[in-house]
């Protein structure tokens, strides 16, 4: 009975260190984790002739809008092709037929019916072909 006993208290003391070493090395990694880096922001201030003349040597481009479409559909020889929104590069033939659709569909394609993302195209040629 003597010999149990030791070995009951000797796994207990062994489970406590194990639990004990496992709590310091989490706690080493929490201390561990990196501080904020100081940036410094430098300021510089422009005179109005920097200005001016800087506005006359740049060319603005617009930035590029969310809602601006990706691709657009067109009919060609009665069927439905999709193109990159410059509508010149062609994005993907379909076999959609034209004659096929609805008549308001018929009139937006016709204008060039523009698509915002690969999502909503995707799901425009899964609904519109056979």
């Amino acid at each position: 009975m003597n010999k149990v006993n030791g070995i009951r208290i000797f796994c207990i003391a062994a489970v406590a260190l194990g639990i004990g070493c496992y709590q310091a090395v989490s706690f080493q990694r929490v201390e561990e984790e990196p501080e904020p880096v100081e940036t410094e922001v430098f300021i510089v201030e422009e005179t109005e002739s920097e200005v001016e003349t800087e506005a006359e040597a740049s060319v603005v481009i617009p930035a590029k809008k969310q809602d601006e479409c990706k691709f657009v559909i067109v009919e060609e020889g009665d069927y439905l092709t999709v193109y990159h929104a410059d509508r010149e590069t062609v994005y993907e033939y379909t076999d959609i037929r034209y004659s096929d659709l609805e008549d308001s569909l018929r009139q937006k394609i016709r204008k060039g019916y523009e698509v915002k993302d690969e999502e909503a195209l995707f799901g425009f040629l899964e609904n519109y072909s056979s």
